[in-house]
């Protein structure tokens, strides 16, 4: 009998199938208990290796014994092949397909989330504007923003976010098709009709799986800000009755809350609310003013000093203003909002964020911490938090943040993105992918998800791919100079080298206020020593740190070390001393940047002679990297490669490059090409096949590119 035929006698083969579909069930559901927070990260890598370790003794194992009707014995030739054989074989093919079934529930659960929405959840709907009025409109959305916050700070109820229902106005999805999109059971509509000094509000609560009436009311009152705030006071007294939320007397307390006593206060702070959300400069400009007139008009309205607060950071991402200049008038808003109302959760996860723009992370996170306890549904808090413990290097614990959001606000695009970043950056490429291409279809004009994809692929090697999505950024947003100099170096890394100097001319023009000229990336890699000569030529400023190590850094890559080394030596005077460097730090073990810079400062210590001290950092970053992914995550891509060259180390620089491009790495792949450190390295024949396939691969990647390329990518 040959050795195939004893092979399927003996069942290995189906063995094989049963025990590599078992150990897929597994790492799915080990994958999904990691994902949803139960199970710590480093639970994957030692479960891959423990099934890894199992798959060839199962095989030996299926070798040397067989299942029989009497029960499992060593094999023998004694007993007929075709009883032993049939009667193991559909046994093992029994357990086959009970395997894959499961397989199937379990990727069925993690895509698309199986079970009911939570009972006590609710989506309120935008509000109709019946008086046929345009500057009535304001009033409608005003009046649903205040039942979100409300309701928003009762702990026991889910509160989808306004970001998310306002999709929905005026939309012909039926309530069944909107509760299952936002998750949640119930959805509340209304409307309101102003004449003159009297008000309408019409309501009613809808059960999402019968789509029957909960509860309805009308409301005929004379307008007020009295009045106003007790219908919504009611409002939400009754949902919560129908839904049967305990409350707390914290949360009875806050439901009956008057805010403000000035109507026109009021219009003030919900038109500026409506400035807020654009994120444009003029827009917040604007708010400001809102806000102030609100301040003006009630000295006593809490919301209007909280909503100050945060135009005045927002002032400092979207309109230009330092952070410096933003610290004292934003922390004078928040002092009195906070004494006008102690339990104002939006206020403290204002103070959350002045604390961590003043370095204060310990008053930072209590004050994260409490705006939460307070607003649990405030989908800022949760937003800023995971920011906050992602630059702590609490990934994991970001992550449940980031969820949290999403789940309150779905449909808003920049926490899709965000939550892709966070899966990604913990090593879960395929459900980050899932996550942006989810929020493509949702939002599908949003480059900010298209950046993300993009940067996703590219770090995973796909360079074609990305290229495509970063093109649809920049179509998207032809005034965001941040992607068009992504696309520019997308172009470099695909060898079309006249594309890209088209491209950073064109950025030069269109970008002409930006720190660096945007061509001084393409001459860094083709034309070094002009490169040089056009960082000399820039106009003279004061730099922030992190523009004075990048301009080191790039004075390293144009070949001028001993300029690079001047800087560094400034800005990291313990790198160049005799002190141990203390790489379990939070910002070296998370940034690939930083230990790229300790890698470069190593090597300008070398070259100037100093090579104990050289070795020591290089010895650090080499066991800093052993426990990260080289492409997924935080991975350390070539770095590797980098610091066996430069030490002279042929052999280890060529394994770890044949390791790289066999796990996909393509990120900065050219740079092997160009710059002076690799040129030790190019007359080896197996760094010349390296260097070959890559450019093959990348060939084919450019090809796909250019047949793609005009295709929809949504």
């Amino acid at each position: 009998m040959g050795l195939v035929s004893e092979l399927r006698r003996r069942n290995v083969f189906r063995m094989a199938l049963l025990y590599l579909g078992a150990a897929w069930l597994i790492m799915q559901v080990v994958d999904l208990l990691i994902d949803r927070g139960p199970l710590p990260e480093s639970i994957g890598p030692i479960t891959l290796a423990v099934l890894a370790v199992g798959f060839p003794i199962a095989l030996i194992i299926s070798w040397i014994y067989e299942l029989t009707p009497e029960g499992i014995s060593r094999d023998t030739d004694e007993q007929p092949a075709e009883l032993t054989t049939g009667f193991a074989g559909r046994r093992v093919d029994f357990v086959i397909i009970a395997v894959l079934a499961a397989a199937v529930l379990v990727f069925a659960y993690d895509k698309w989330r199986i079970g009911p929405p939570p009972e006590q959840s609710i989506a309120v709907l935008p509000f109709d504007n019946r008086s046929g009025r345009e500057e009535d409109a304001f009033f409608a959305n005003g009046i649903q923003d205040d039942l979100l916050t409300k309701l928003a700070k009762i702990g026991t109820l889910k509160v989808i976010s306004r970001t998310s229902v306002e999709r929905y106005r005026n939309s012909d999805k039926s309530i069944s098709e909107i509760a299952s999109e936002l998750d949640v059971a119930t959805l509340l509509e209304g409307g309101i009709q102003r004449s003159a000094d009297q008000l309408r509000i019409n309501v009613q609560l809808i059960d999402a799986r019968t789509d029957q009436h909960l509860w309805a009311e009308t409301y005929n009152r004379e307008l007020t800000a009295e009045n106003l705030f007790a219908i919504q006071s009611e409002i939400s007294g009754e949902i919560v009755a129908a839904l049967r939320v305990v409350l707390t007397d914290a949360e009875t307390e806050r439901l009956q809350a008057m805010p403000t006593t000035s109507l026109d206060a009021y219009a003030e702070v919900v038109l500026g609310r409506q400035e807020l959300a654009k994120r444009t400069a003029d827009a917040l400009y604007r708010a400001q003013a809102h806000f102030e007139k609100a301040i003006e008009l009630d000295t006593e309205y809490a919301l209007a000093y909280v909503s100050l607060a945060d135009t005045l950071a927002l002032q400092v991402a979207y309109a230009g203003i330092t952070r410096s200049d933003s610290l004292a008038p934003r922390q004078a808003a928040i002092d009195k909002a906070l004494q006008l109302d102690p339990l104002s959760g939006e206020a403290y996860a204002s103070l959350a964020l002045l604390s961590r723009d003043e370095k204060k992370d310990e008053e930072a996170e209590a004050y994260f911490l409490k705006a939460i306890e307070l607003n649990p549904n405030y989908v800022t808090a949760h937003h800023w938090y995971n920011i906050f413990l992602r630059r702590m290097g609490r990934w994991e614990e970001a992550l449940s943040h980031i969820r949290t959001a999403v789940e309150l606000d779905p449909m808003a695009p920049i926490l899709t993105e965000v939550l892709g970043y966070n899966l990604y950056s913990l090593g879960r490429v395929e459900a980050a992918e899932a996550v942006l291409l989810k929020g493509i279809e949702r939002n599908p004009e949003f480059p900010g998800l298209h950046l993300a994809l993009s940067n996703q692929l590219y770090w995973l090697g796909r360079v074609g791919e990305s290229m495509k999505a970063i093109r649809t950024a920049t179509r998207l947003a032809p005034d965001w100079a941040h992607a068009k100099l992504d696309e520019c170096y997308r172009y470099l890394d695909l060898r079309d080298n006249a594309a890209a100097e088209r491209c950073y001319e064109s950025a030069a023009k269109d970008f002409p206020g930006r720190l660096f000229d945007p061509r001084i990336w393409f001459y860094v890699v083709l034309q070094p020593r002009k490169a040089a000569d056009l960082l000399d030529e820039m106009a003279p400023r004061e730099l922030l740190r992190d523009e004075t190590d990048y301009l080191a850094l790039l004075y390293f890559n144009s070949g001028g070390v001993d300029e690079a080394r001047s800087i560094w030596q400034e800005l990291w005077p313990e790198l160049y001393g005799d002190e141990d460097i203390a790489m379990s730090s939070t910002e070296i073990m998370q940034s690939h940047l930083a230990l790229l810079r300790i890698a470069c400062v190593a090597y300008t210590l070398q070259v100037n002679g100093q090579q104990e001290r050289a070795n020591e950092l290089f010895e650090q970053v080499l066991a800093a990297i052993q426990s990260r992914h080289r492409i997924r995550g935080l991975g350390y891509g070539t770095l590797d490669v980098f610091i066996h060259t430069v030490r002279g180390d042929k052999q280890k620089a060529i394994s770890a490059l044949r390791e790289a491009v066999d796990m996909g790495w393509r990120e900065d792949w050219h740079l092997l090409l160009y710059l002076p450190f690799y040129e030790s390295m190019r007359a080896e024949p197996e760094w010349i096949e390296l260097v070959n396939e890559l450019e093959a691969d990348i060939s084919r990647q450019r090809q796909w590119f250019e047949e793609h390329k005009d295709e929809p990518s949504f």
